[in-house]
């Protein structure tokens, strides 16, 4: 009877244990819901390019990448460990001719994010008080190397004496010769040797003046300018025309050589970036050739541009692509360009 008993007892056991405890099974099979990870701002995928031309002889991309050329894009650089003074400039209008007031002295305002300027425009300067206290001395230091250049006196008193000497000379020798013994040989040895000395002194004379202060004078002439130059290098200059993006230091600003000022751009040449099929184009296939780019702004406006391919890199991607720049003009609406660098949803058709 017991072991009857034992045998059912075990046989409810196994039973048990097939049975799963109720909602277990739900909690194994249901999937772990992870929060999806938010990025901002993705990137658009990389352009591809369609299998065959859009017509013969033309290759066909969509949602490029507009990018800035090496050459647009500037960071203006300390020129040497000095304190910034200033980082005002003249107010322009949109062609670059400078707005003066009422009395017609220009409009002076502070250099900001944003700006437009135009190649050469002084925008500020660093600490030049000692190198102009330099420069007053190099001009000094050339007035008298000038004077000196221009005097002539000695030069004049020199000839004027060895013309004396040889007259001396000269009439002492004629009077021998006329008459033998009229003046004491040593007597005209020492005429002929004061002459030679003031002929040597007129030449030493005017050597000094011809040669020497004219060199001297050069000197001064070459520090002048180095100093001019190096105040020069103190201002900060627009180095093309373009917009500021970025304001890197302020007045007052100890700043050592090369670090940065300004940073500007200049998005009147835009590059328009491609990955071309290495399996079918080669550069040379690509490079030169003339391309149609056609922009979708932002109000549903749509705008065309002429470019040309200026750049293939050598290098090819692991999708077996190559990047391709093309170079187009951008335009201007006002004061505002119609294109700006990133992805953009512009179409290229490149000719073949």
């Amino acid at each position: 009877m017991f072991s009857t008993f034992l045998l059912i007892f075990c046989s409810l056991l196994q039973v048990g244990n097939e049975t799963p405890i109720p909602g277990q099974r739900e909690r194994q099979t249901q999937p772990v819901q992870q929060q999806p990870q938010v990025t901002p701002n993705p990137a658009p995928t990389q352009p591809t390019v369609p299998s065959q031309p859009v017509e013969p002889g033309q290759l066909y991309f969509q949602s490029i990448l507009l990018t800035l050329p090496d050459y647009n894009q500037v960071t203006v650089p300390a020129p040497d460990r000095a304190v910034l003074m200033s980082l005002k400039t003249e107010q322009r209008d949109a062609d670059g001719n400078i707005i003066r007031d009422s009395e017609g002295n220009p409009v002076i305002v502070p250099v900001r994010r944003g700006m437009r300027v135009f190649a050469g425009q002084v925008l500020g300067n660093f600490d030049d008080r000692e190198l102009r206290t330099v420069l007053k001395m190099n001009q000094a230091e050339l007035e008298v190397a000038r004077a000196e250049e221009e005097k002539k006196i000695e030069v004049d008193y020199a000839a004027k004496g060895a013309q004396v000497a040889w007259t001396e000379y000269q009439a002492m020798k004629d009077g021998n010769e006329r008459v033998a013994g009229t003046f004491p040989e040593i007597e005209v040895l020492k005429a002929k040797l004061a002459f030679e000395q003031a002929l040597a002194n007129y030449q030493l004379q005017k050597y000094n003046l011809e040669e020497v202060n004219t060199k001297r004078t050069i000197v001064r002439e070459s520090e002048l300018a180095r100093t001019e130059v190096l105040i020069e290098l103190r201002k900060i200059f627009a180095p093309m025309n373009g917009i500021i993006v970025k304001v890197e230091a302020a007045e007052g600003k100890w700043l050592r050589e090369g670090d940065a000022v300004l940073d500007i751009v200049n998005p009147e040449t835009l590059w328009v970036q491609v990955f071309v099929d290495a399996k079918r184009y080669a550069d040379s296939d690509i490079d030169g050739k003339h391309a149609a780019i056609r922009a979708t702004l932002a109000n549903g406006k749509v705008e065309t541009f002429q470019g040309k391919v200026v750049v293939c890199d050598p290098n090819i991607d692991p999708q077996n692509k190559f990047k391709t720049y093309i170079e187009i003009q951008n335009r201007r609406v006002g004061d505002y360009w119609l294109l700006q660098p990133g992805y953009c949803n512009v179409d290229v058709v490149i000719q073949l």
